[in-house]
Parts: structure tokens; sequence; C-alpha cells
């Protein structure tokens, strides 16, 4: 079974427990020491509740598990923001446009630069897109890879400030590569993925106690 199925199955599942009214509306999985759980969110209006549910459907009644469990979910979603992974597609497209430009009006070099973020952040999109458990390997997968696109990024910079000085008015090359780095600007920070995560731990330990004042099932632990 693909994890696409096993999500749709949690979801069934899920639906059990709800009270009524209540419909599944989002399932992330984790896998906190090594146990695959799905935590679904259910919602009556804008009211929310949640439940998770193990391999079998049955409700996860582990406190301790639970937690374990939300909390890794909520850091592989921070995790997936603060990389840039959320809007690789936007950042992919802006840099291939630009080092097409850059190439146009001879900067090979910069256009070489660009291309390195392109490429770091096609890496960093693909290894982020559909369904994908939280674990620690994929949360240490995604901020090495955070760290590839800081670094191309950082090289980058160089290379725009250089065509930027002692300008009065942009060329088309700074054009391009001050394009660039707005899209970067907005895209995440990964180059301050570390302690940008460590910064969140505030409100993923809010959503574990949300989770667990509206969990519906018994928590045992």
């Amino acid at each position: 079974m693909t994890l696409e199925e096993e999500l749709e199955t949690a979801v069934a599942a899920a639906g059990r427990h709800a009270r009524p009214g209540e419909q599944p509306v989002a399932v992330m999985a984790s896998e906190p020491g090594g146990a695959r759980v799905f935590v679904v969110a259910l919602a009556a209006g804008e009211e929310l509740a949640y439940v998770a549910v193990d391999h079998a459907g049955a409700a996860v009644a582990d406190r301790r598990l639970v937690k374990d469990a939300v909390s890794l979910t909520a850091l592989a979603e921070r995790a997936e923001e603060v990389s840039g992974a959320t809007a690789a597609d936007q950042l992919v497209a802006q840099f291939r446009a630009s080092s097409e430009a850059l190439r146009e009006a001879g900067e090979g070099e910069a256009a070489a630069a660009a291309g390195a973020v392109a490429v770091a952040g096609e890496r960093l999109g693909a290894a982020a897109a559909g369904p994908r458990a939280a674990t620690p390997v994929y949360l240490d997968r995604i901020a090495a890879l955070a760290g590839e696109l800081a670094a191309a990024i950082e090289a980058f910079i160089g290379h725009a400030e250089r065509l930027g000085q002692g300008l009065e008015r942009p060329t088309p090359a700074a054009e391009a590569a001050w394009a660039a780095l707005g899209v970067a600007a907005r895209a995440g920070e990964p180059g301050n993925f570390a302690r940008a995560m460590t910064a969140s731990s505030g409100a993923v330990e809010a959503l574990v106690a949300d989770v667990l004042d509206h969990y519906r099932g018994e928590l045992g632990g």
C-alpha cells in the first residue's frame, strides 16, 4: 500500500471516531519512534478536533505517542515553510528566468550562480512534494537542502551586489538579479533554518496542547 493509500485509509478510519457533524479535513503521517501514526484534523464549522490513528485504524490511546506524533508533524510543516520548500516552484521559476536574462546580458558567472539557486530550490521542492511522512530523517533532509539553498543564494548575492554598484539607473542585468533576490527574500529563511526552527518550539507546544484538549478518544499514559 502506498503512503497516499494509507492516508486515505486513515481519513476513513478517523471518521469513525468523529462526533456528529465533524468531518476529516486534513491528515499527516508521522513516525515517532518508528511507529507510523496518522494525525487527522476533524472540523465542525470553525471548530477543530483531532484524532490520531494507527495502521489498523484504531485511535491511538498513548498520550506520549500522540504528543510525539503531533510535534513531529508540526515540525515538518514548519521546516517546509522555513526552508523555502513551500515556495520552491516560484523560487525556481524566478531564478531560471533571471539566469536566462543574465546570460543574455553577458553575465555568464551571475547566470550560472542564479542557475545554481534554481537547482537547489528544485531539489528542495522535490523532497517536500507529494505525500510524505514526518520523520527525523525527513527533518534532517530538509535541513540539509535548506543549507544548500542558503549557500547558493549567498553566492548569488555577491553577483547581485556587484551588478548594482555605482549605477544611477539599474541595468537589465541588475534588475534581473534583484528581482530574483526579492523572491528569495519572501520564500523563507533557509539561511536561518536552525534558529527559526528553535523559535517555533512555543507554537509546536501550543498545537500539542490544543490537540490533547480536543482529542477524540481516550488517552492514557
